[in-house]
């Protein structure tokens, strides 16, 4: 009788701490949604309310959705970002994937080492490294002093700085060792024998790369592009430091309409409209994406 209530009473008390899926997702979504679901509804909430100086108010307007859309200014700001985020994503992803390769396949033991320096790189200050490349860029940098060194150039090249060129080297600076990282990670699963029998098979290079490599790595190259994009398009503090005014993005003037001229109105507009943007390109890759494994599918059928 004793043996049985002993052991009928572990039996109760994992039943009574048995939970379920709900319960224990609950406060991962409820912190979520606090973090990322009340802003954002807060954002809407002004975007859609008469500005005032440093201030919002009724009536409920659109009137800051068209202006988002037909100020010139914003065009030529979002077309900005839309350039360089672009840019840096493209750039970032095509010098990381050979790096992620060699780390992966033929580093050796050189590959602990150069892992923790791409990691160590990643504590450098934000601010440092854009000053860097301020020093650098300059027309007293270092690049220009270097090249009238060499007698390459007779007077310094005023068009580094100030520039789409130097944001989008910065913000290449910035997150490429983000992205060496997710692509070395990406290679993980991928053995170095299913790239020898490829090769024994009688694949070139290319082929290897087309066929084989490139398939399995879309996901992650995927992912780190539009890691690196969203970033680097919604970035404000580089085209600040670096991008005067041809290098201005969308994010510098969401700044400046809620710190500067305090229509709150129009920068929250401006700031979902973003967003949404965001979501669509996220929408395109994930479209796009299907779309390759459908073909990849088709064709191992």
């Amino acid at each position: 009788m004793d043996a049985a209530a002993t052991g009928a009473a572990p039996e109760a008390h994992r039943g009574a701490l048995r939970v379920g899926p709900l319960a224990l997702t609950l406060p991962a979504v409820i912190g979520l949604a606090l973090v990322f679901v009340a802003p954002f509804a807060v954002f809407v909430a002004y975007s859609l309310l008469t500005p005032d100086l440093f201030d919002v108010g009724t009536p409920w307007t659109a009137e800051s959705y068209r202006r988002v859309f037909e100020t010139d200014v914003n065009r030529t700001l979002a077309w900005n970002s839309l350039v360089i985020g672009l840019l840096a994503a493209a750039i970032s992803v095509a010098v990381a994937l050979p790096i992620a390769y060699w780390l992966r396949y033929s580093a050796g033991r050189l590959r602990l080492l150069v892992l923790f320096l791409i990691v160590g790189s990643m504590f450098a200050s934000y601010l440092v490294r854009i000053y860097a490349w301020r020093s650098i860029l300059g027309t007293n940098g270092l690049l220009n002093s270097g090249l009238q060194s060499l007698g390459l150039i007779d007077e310094p090249i005023g068009v580094l700085l100030y520039s789409r060129f130097a944001v989008v080297v910065a913000l290449v600076h910035i997150f490429l060792p983000y992205v060496v990282l997710v692509l070395y990670a990406g290679f993980g699963p991928v053995p170095a024998s299913l790239i020898e029998c490829a090769q024994d098979l009688g694949a070139n290079a290319a082929q290897r790369w087309r066929r084989v490599i490139l398939p399995v790595i879309a996901a992650p190259a995927a992912s780190a592009f539009l890691f690196v994009f969203v970033l680097c398009a919604a970035d404000y503090v580089t085209p600040q430091f670096l991008g005067g005014t041809s290098g201005g993005m969308l994010s510098v003037q969401i700044q400046a309409n809620f710190i500067t001229t305090g229509n709150w109105a129009l920068g929250a507009a401006t700031a979902v409209v973003m967003l949404v943007a965001f979501v669509l390109a996220y929408v395109l890759v994930a479209v796009g994406l299907r779309l390759l494994r459908l073909n990849a599918l088709r064709f191992t059928g």
